[in-house]
Formats: C-alpha cells, structure tokens, sequence
C-alpha cells in the first residue's frame, strides 16, 4: 500500500477531532499544541513468519508466545473471571517489554495505571474499547460488498482499522474521549492495529514482530517523541478472513506523549 502525504491543519481555538484517512502513515500538527501520528493496518491474513532477525528482547521478556484464551476457557467463578482478566495485563507487560528492547538506545516507554476515580481513564481504556468494538464490528481487512466501512485513502479496497464505521471514532477522539491531553502544553498520540489468527499468530512475540517488518509501524515503535504505551488485546479478529480460526485476536497499541 502506498503511502499517503502528510496532513496538517492550524485552528486558532483548541483542537477539534478532524478524523484523518490515513491508516498506515499520517500526522496532523496543529499549531504545535498537537501531532497526531497514525499508523497501522490490520493483517489482511495469517501474517507469516518473520524472515527478519529475531526480536531483541526474545531472550529476555516473559510470556511472549502467551496465547490468549477465550472466557468460555474459564470457570464461571470471580477467580475464573479474575484469571480471564489478567491476560490482558500478561499480554500488556510482554509486548512493552519487546518494544521497549527494540528502542536501543532511546528512553523506554512507560505503562500508567489509573487509580481509581480521581486518576481518571488512562489511554488504555481507549485501546481496550477499540479493541473491543473491532471484534465486535469485525470491519477490518478488505472492502467487501455489505461491510460497513471506510476504505483507506489510496488503497480503496482495504478498510481503515483505525476509523469506527459505526461511531465515526478516531484515534485522536478516543484519547479525548478518556481526557488525555487537558492537562499538556502539547501531545502526540500514535496507534498501531494487529489481527492473527492460529496459535503462533495471536502472541505477543507474533504481533511486535509482524509490526517491526512493516515500516510505518516500526517508525511509530521507534518514534523517540513518545513516552507512553498501552496495549489492548482482545479474543477474535476484527478482520472476518479469520473466519472461525481458533485462537483469534485483535491488538490495538497506543502511543503517547504528554508534554
């Protein structure tokens, strides 16, 4: 997929969500209060093996080739459902490992828990209901006759994973949505989308290096302007050529700096 030019707006008042059509590589910068970089595209297919170097951190970082489980896989209990729940934290604290081992040389990436009411939604809720609304709409992958979605600008018969059909969401709107931003002189917010399906397909091993060979998604890994990362997983793929392939999963990371 070719890629698309840089976008760029100047409000004079605080930033509206102007949703830009970009899925692999775009930036918004507005008035230096903001520079929205987008990149990401949902896998079309089972993404095959990488023919690249390993990881750098494979040797180091736990529970990379965790494979998520569906609830069902759990007993209907609070420790079933706490056990449900805490892959999520697994996947998270493996694929901020493996980036964070790929960015020699620049400050590693922080994951922020949000404490209770007063600490507020962190940019992982935003992730988490991306993630959530894709398998839900399963709208990624390619344009098809009855699929409600937003082809990508230049690439008409692809749908944009970063653009909720339903909602009209965008990265950005959805980091507004939990309030990132209102208290930064300036932010950036990046978002990176995966989907795989097979068991060596949905780890976190799989995911980081399947973005590491794209280039867009390498550049916003190794982008040294951001400080944050929160990665969402999710059971299915958003992208429907999965068809009924068990395990299935739905990635969703995304970057921030708050300045």
């Amino acid at each position: 997929m070719s890629s698309l030019p840089q976008l760029s707006r100047k409000p004079r008042r605080p930033v509206p969500d102007s949703p830009p059509s970009r899925p692999r590589r775009a930036a918004v910068a507005m008035t230096g209060t903001l520079l929205l970089s987008l990149t990401g595209i949902a896998a079309s297919a089972q993404p095959a093996a990488a023919a690249t170097a390993p990881l750098k951190g494979a040797g180091t970082c736990a529970n990379i080739d965790f494979v998520i489980r569906p609830q069902s896989a759990f007993p209907d209990t609070s420790r079933g459902r706490y056990d449900f729940r805490a892959q999520s934290t697994t996947v998270q604290k493996a694929v901020l490992c493996l980036v964070n081992a790929e960015r020699t040389g620049l400050k590693p990436l922080k994951r922020y828990l949000s404490l209770g009411k007063k600490g507020g939604p962190t940019l992982g809720a935003a992730a988490t209901r991306h993630a959530a609304d894709a398998v839900r709409l399963r709208w990624w992958g390619k344009v098809e006759p009855g699929k409600n979605c937003r082809p990508v600008q230049g690439d008409p018969g692809r749908c944009d994973p970063h653009i909720n059909p339903q909602t009209g969401s965008t990265p950005l709107s959805r980091a507004q949505a939990v309030g990132y931003g209102r208290r930064c002189a300036s932010f950036s917010i990046g978002e990176n989308t995966y989907a795989g399906w097979g068991a060596s397909s949905v780890t976190p091993r799989a995911a980081v290096t399947w973005w590491m060979n794209s280039k867009p998604h390498r550049d916003t890994i190794l982008n040294p302007a951001f400080t944050e990362l929160y990665t969402a997983v999710a059971w299915e793929s958003a992208d429907p050529a999965a068809g009924s392939t068990t395990p299935a999963a739905t990635y969703v990371q995304v970057f921030g700096r708050c300045g």
